[in-house]
C-alpha cells in the first residue's frame, strides 16, 4: 500500500494506539508530530468504530502516508472469544471479521486480540479452552485472508487466562503472542520473567507502559513501580521489533517522554541525541 518501516522489515519501531474516543485522522496526525514509526489502530467504537473506518478511509490514509506511518490493529478486549452461547460468540466473529475488513483497508499488518475476558467460573477449563481454540482457528483464517497476523494478549490476571494456557492453545493453533509487560507485572499475573522464560519464542508484538504492580493503570515509563531499564533491557535480549507504547494519560505529552525514554534506554543516549537532530534539524 505505501512504503513503511513495517513493511520494510525495520528493526525496533515504537509506535502509539489510537484514543478511540478521538478523531483517528487527529491520532494519527498527533503521533506523526511526535516522531512515532507506526499507529496501531484500536479498531473500536465509538471513534473508530469498522464503519467509521471504511466511511472515512481516505482521509485516514491520507494522514497514513504523511507521516510514512505503518499500521497495526488492536481490537476490542471485551470481544468475547469462548462466549457459553454459541450463537452469541457466532454474532462477535462476525464483528471481528467485519474490524479486520477495517484494519485491512488501512494495510494493517498485526492484529492483537485477547483472551476470554467472561468469569472462567461459568465453564469449565477443557470446555473454555476447546472454545477458545476453536474460535481462534477460525479468526486466524480470516485475519490470514486479510493480510493479518493473528496475536493474543496476555490479561493481567493468571486465573483468567495462565502461561499454561496459553502454551496449550499455542500448541493448537498457529498464532503468536503480543505481550503486555504491563499486565505481566501486576500481582494476579505470573510477572514478566516467567512470560519471557515460557513464552518468549511466540512472542511477535510488544505493550508498554507502567503501573503501580497492583491495578492495569497505563502509566507513562517511570511513573509507575515497574523496573523499566530491567524490563528494556530483558526485552533486548531476545526481541527485536514493533513496540506500542499504551500509555492512557489525558496529558499526550507524557506520551511522547515514554517514547524519549524507551529509545534511550534502548539505543543509549548518544544515538537518542543524534536521532533528534536528525527528524527535528535546528
Amino acid at each position: 500500500m505505501f512504503a513503511s518501516p513495517i513493511a520494510a522489515g525495520v528493526f525496533m519501531i515504537i509506535g502509539a494506539m489510537n484514543n478511540p474516543r478521538n478523531n483517528l485522522t487527529s491520532e494519527i496526525e498527533l503521533f506523526g508530530e511526535m516522531g512515532f514509526d507506526y499507529v496501531e489502530v484500536t479498531v473500536e467504537a465509538p471513534a473508530a468504530h469498522p464503519q467509521k473506518i471504511i466511511d472515512n478511509k481516505k482521509h485516514i490514509v491520507d494522514a497514513l502516508h504523511s507521516y510514512n506511518f505503518g499500521v497495526l490493529s488492536h481490537f476490542p478486549w471485551y470481544f468475547s472469544i469462548a462466549h457459553p452461547y454459541p450463537y452469541i460468540q457466532k454474532a462477535i466473529n462476525h464483528e471481528f471479521v467485519k474490524a479486520f475488513d477495517a484494519a485491512s483497508l488501512l494495510g494493517a499488518k498485526k492484529a492483537t486480540i485477547h483472551p476470554e475476558f467472561l468469569p472462567p467460573g461459568l465453564q469449565e477449563r477443557p470446555v473454555r479452552i476447546a472454545k477458545i481454540v476453536e474460535t481462534l482457528k477460525y479468526l486466524n483464517k480470516e485475519a490470514n485472508e486479510r493480510g493479518l497476523e493473528l496475536l493474543l494478549e496476555n490479561f493481567s490476571n493468571s486465573a483468567w487466562f495462565s502461561i499454561k494456557d496459553f502454551k496449550q492453545v499455542f500448541s493448537e493453533v498457529g498464532i503468536g503472542m503480543a505481550f503486555d509487560i504491563g499486565h505481566a507485572a501486576i500481582k494476579d499475573a505470573e510477572g514478566i520473567d516467567e512470560h519471557v522464560q515460557k513464552l518468549k519464542k511466540k512472542i511477535k508484538h510488544v505493550h508498554l507502559h507502567d503501573n503501580n504492580k497492583r491495578e492495569d493503570q497505563h502509566l507513562p515509563l517511570g511513573a509507575g513501580r515497574i523496573n523499566i531499564p530491567k524490563a528494556v533491557r530483558m526485552l533486548k535480549s531476545f526481541y527485536d521489533g514493533t513496540i506500542t507504547l499504551e500509555v492512557h494519560s489525558e496529558d499526550r505529552d507524557y506520551l511522547k517522554l515514554s517514547k524519549d525514554k524507551l529509545e534511550i534506554l534502548w539505543f543509549g543516549k548518544k544515538r537518542f541525541e543524534q536521532d533528534k537532530g536528525y527528524i527535528f534539524p535546528k
